[in-house]
């Protein structure tokens, strides 16, 4: 007996898939999330500028994880990612945050794209790790202000920035004092909006859709049949 060839053993398998789908015999194709986790990592790391009154900043997403609890309809993904504030090796601010967000997904039919629907942005929160530090000394008076008035300045470093802020802008005056407080959540509870809208941006940017191709068989047979896609039971669900 001959082999058969791919192309007709393609064409077997997928008459066969479509007559258990008509009958009712299969009804789904899952993904898990260690699957998920491969497509989203395979984005990352990915680095975006953050807006400071003072100097320059930067918030890198690192990694993710995905989980997606029986009992909802999201996709879960805790990013990890850090946030510097600082001249390039002289970081003023430096944290591990942890962004939590809810993604719902939609199946686009006309393109075979697996979609962003919905996002939500559940929290942001600070990594307590040694990677975390506040400069509230001396190095980061030498980003505040110019060399020669540095040696002028032999006092304590909340009179240098009394003698700095002098004049200066109301909006910058306010960050420099969220480090005198020495508090690493309110400098982060002020960069929070802008941290959001940004892996906000990542999670729904067009190269984390996912296309379905002909490569692999489900994703050709769901490309031909499929319907819709959901979170069920613990799986992302795509449904003849």
């Amino acid at each position: 007996m001959l082999p058969m060839k791919p192309e007709w053993r393609l064409k077997l398998r997928l008459f066969t898939a479509r007559i258990l789908i008509k009958i009712g015999r299969l009804t789904h194709a899952d993904y898990s999330c260690a699957e998920l986790k491969e497509v989203v990592n395979k984005q990352l790391p990915e680095t975006f500028k953050i807006d400071v009154p003072i100097s320059k900043g930067e918030l890198t997403l690192l990694q993710a994880e995905i989980s997606m609890p029986k009992n909802q309809k999201a996709i879960h993904i805790e990013l990890l990612g850090s946030i510097i504030i600082g001249p390039v090796g002289k970081p003023i601010y430096r944290a591990h945050i942890i962004a939590q967000l809810e993604v719902y997904p939609i199946y686009d039919e006309a393109s075979n794209t697996v979609k962003v629907e919905k996002m939500l942005a559940r929290d942001v929160h600070l990594v307590n790790d040694e990677y975390s530090i506040i400069e509230v000394s001396r190095e980061l008076l030498g980003i505040l202000c110019p060399k020669p008035l540095q040696s002028l300045l032999a006092d304590t470093v909340k009179s240098a920035f009394g003698l700095i802020t002098a004049g200066g802008s109301e909006v910058a005056t306010n960050y420099m004092k969220l480090y005198l407080s020495g508090s690493k959540k309110r400098i982060l509870d002020y960069h929070r909006p802008q941290i959001e809208a940004l892996v906000s941006d990542f999670a729904q940017r067009d190269d984390l859709h996912y296309q379905l191709g002909t490569a692999d068989f489900q994703e050709h047979l769901f490309c031909l049949y499929g319907k819709e896609v959901v979170v069920e039971d613990g799986q992302l669900r795509f449904k003849f």
